[in-house]
């Protein structure tokens, strides 16, 4: 009787996502009401979620594993929880991921993973302070806690911390010195105090343990281009979009480099698909603008720019660009007037 249940529920989950994949909390309180009343057990909606262990399945995932949560007891709940935690932080549900950790610490305050995972979640969310107390926590009930002191280190670069930062990045490589995180960004924080070459160390060590991992092909594509490495970026550029083909940043970094060597086709492909995902970047709209402009497109480079404009007046760049392109078209009193607005923008009146 249980798996003619179960094959319902499964199928009714599912066709609830696909319906409305934007409540995900609907489908929890469903599979949570049919289980009960069907004898579905915890233990079998747990396992159920561990069937969507794929990436176009995780809305899936996290309802079923959220679901045994609210209805699991004792170590079952825990894993239920975190699993749903975990889930949701993956598919970028921050919300659901903070309130699953946060249902999980009221039980059980002292659950390291939790409180590692929800501090992520919080320095997210730009609360840095509350982000900084979780990882304090973790690192008192266990000092040796590799992801936590990674972690902490990227909150406190944030912080501008730079020697804790780095202190804390060493721990790490000291306790597991093939840990990818802690390489990819003690090499950020080395790049930015400009010791590129071990900044490159750490970039190169890292990515013999996984040459896929996307933002360490990212940072160091943006570090060789800094040194004008042209080729050897593109390469690092391409993997990370292989991997993160939807990251913005990438796309509009790849974009720069490509319209810093001519290659207008290219350039113009990443800048406009780097707009389609994030269509509020007025740095983007600027460089598009730019590129347009210096080979004999003003037309468009026009529209680029007054799209910058309608989302920052008072975008310095942009106000000059324009300027430039406008004197070039003999509309010498536009022109004159937008470089009066850069000027007053740059003493900040």
């Amino acid at each position: 009787m249980e798996m003619d249940a179960v094959d319902k529920l499964v199928f009714d989950v599912i066709e609830r996502v696909a319906s409305n994949k934007d409540d995900l909390k609907n489908a929890v309180g469903f599979a949570v009401d049919f289980s009960g009343k069907h004898s579905v057990s915890p233990e079998t909606l747990l396992k159920l979620s561990a069937v969507f262990d794929t990436e176009k399945m995780y809305k899936e995932k996290y309802v079923f594993s959220r679901a045994c949560a609210e209805r699991a007891r004792g170590k079952l709940r825990e894993d239920a929880f975190l699993r749903a935690g975990n889930t949701a932080s993956a598919l970028g549900e921050k919300e659901l991921a903070a309130g699953a950790y946060e249902e999980l610490l009221r039980s059980s305050p002292e659950n390291i993973e939790a409180l590692s995972r929800n501090g992520a979640v919080l320095a997210e969310f730009g609360e840095l302070e509350k982000a900084g107390g979780q990882y304090e926590k973790v690192l008192e009930l266990n000092p040796f806690h590799v992801d936590t002191l990674c972690n902490y280190g990227r909150l406190l670069q944030r912080l501008g911390k730079m020697e804790d930062a780095e202190d804390a990045y060493k721990k790490a490589l000291i306790l597991n010195p093939r840990h990818v995180e802690s390489h990819c960004w003690y090499g950020v924080l080395l790049s930015d105090f400009g010791q590129r070459i071990e900044a490159i160390y750490h970039y190169g060590r890292a990515l013999g343990f996984d040459p896929d991992h996307v933002e360490l092909n990212f940072r160091y594509a943006l570090l060789l281009d800094l040194e004008g490495d042209a080729l050897e970026a593109e390469t690092h550029y391409i993997a990370a979009l292989k991997a993160a083909p939807k990251n913005p940043d990438i796309h509009r970094a790849y974009g720069r480099l490509l319209s810093r060597h001519g290659i207008v086709h290219g350039a113009r492909k990443h800048f406009r698909y780097a707009l389609k995902l994030d269509p509020d970047d007025v740095e983007t709209y600027c460089e598009y603008a730019r590129l347009l402009a210096s080979f004999g497109h003003r037309h468009e480079a026009e529209v680029q720019y007054r799209k910058a404009l309608e989302l920052d007046p008072k975008h310095m760049d942009t106000l000059c660009g324009y300027g430039d392109l406008l004197r070039e078209k003999g509309q010498h009193s536009e022109a004159e007037e937008l470089y009066l607005q850069a000027q007053t923008c740059s003493r900040g009146e």
